[in-house]
């Protein structure tokens, strides 16, 4: 914990944390953030139409000064809560810019070794493996190693985040291009629907199709609590799998990956923008010649081995 006497040779952190019918979880999650080493936080926060003590508990929580509660609203996903917050949330005087889910637990050096990361690796932003917990009965974890840490392609952006949103770190000059993307999408790129696509998905993409460095740490830095009611959840098993391949058959993944690639290719640099705005039209249509192009670009598409296996039988069998 931050102590008095260093308090202001700290540095500042914006935590963004978007809460729905939290209550069983909030305080314990707002302990942790607030509970950090080395660094100052503000911590904003945006409740999307809670009907549980979430209020009440939040109501609480701002009589700290480092608390701030967004006006209450009624946002419908948790993408959009979080793009709520990150167009609004007063992010001033902070050094970098970090997402939080109302449910984990983060261990109490997350920021100060995700700031000394981007410092040390000259990189934009940084997010990181977590470790699933799940609750038993009794008290006791069942734990489980999310690794998100595979090697970055050169087009992954396109297809998927860096891990989940929840372990982000976004330096300042890179989070305020993500919010002039979101705010007033550029030139040749539709507005983005907030509910269509994943917030720590459009992030990555705004990152790194603008040129920037995202590093992916393979040290977990948060505690990623699994339940019923997990908006997203650790993508793992069987069962997840064929969550993933139905959603590719399904033509929302496919829209998705469209919305990103055009807004990617709108914000892209020089060196990039070519070569994103003549992919993007290739997730329009189903055509032979449009999946056997994405087909071939898969190496470039997924870091996993097995996702970018998935994705190419599906482009193959003509599912997506």
């Amino acid at each position: 914990m931050t102590t008095p006497s260093d308090a202001t040779a700290a540095p500042l952190v914006a935590v963004l944390m978007a809460t729905h019918d939290g209550a069983a979880f909030v305080e314990e999650q707002a302990r942790s953030i607030l509970g950090q080493r080395d660094v100052r936080v503000r911590l904003v926060v945006s409740d999307d139409a809670s009907t549980d003590g979430t209020p009440l508990l939040l109501e609480r929580l701002a009589a700290d000064e480092r608390v701030t509660v967004l006006a209450p609203g009624s946002f419908g996903t948790p993408q959009a809560n979080f793009l709520r917050l990150m167009r609004e949330a007063d992010v001033d005087g902070a050094v970098a810019v970090a997402l939080a889910d109302q449910d984990d637990v983060w261990h109490d050096d997350k920021l100060s070794r995700q700031l000394a990361l981007l410092e040390r690796l000259d990189v934009d932003a940084v997010s990181s493996n977590v470790v699933a917990f799940w609750e038993r009965e009794d008290g006791s974890r069942r734990t489980e190693l999310i690794d998100k840490a595979q090697p970055q392609t050169p087009l992954d952006f396109l297809l998927e985040s860096a891990g989940p949103g929840c372990t982000f770190l976004i330096d300042a000059e890179a989070f305020a291009a993500i919010r002039d993307a979101i705010r007033q999408p550029p030139h040749g790129s539709a507005r983005i629907d907030d509910s269509a696509v994943p917030h720590d998905w459009l992030a990555y993409a705004i990152v790194r199709a603008s040129g920037g460095r995202w590093h992916i740490d393979a040290e977990p830095t948060l505690d990623y609590r699994q339940h019923d009611a997990n908006a997203t959840g650790a993508n793992t098993g069987l069962t997840q799998a064929a969550v993933r391949f139905r959603r590719l058959a399904s033509g929302e993944y496919r829209q998705q990956c469209g919305a990103v690639a055009r807004l990617s290719a709108s914000v892209a640099d020089d060196a990039q923008r070519p070569r994103l705005e003549r992919i993007a039209p290739l997730f329009d249509g189903t055509d032979l010649g449009s999946r056997m192009a994405l087909h071939r670009l898969a190496p470039e598409l997924r870091r996993e081995a097995t996702e970018r296996r998935l994705l190419r039988i599906a482009l193959v069998l003509g599912f997506w």
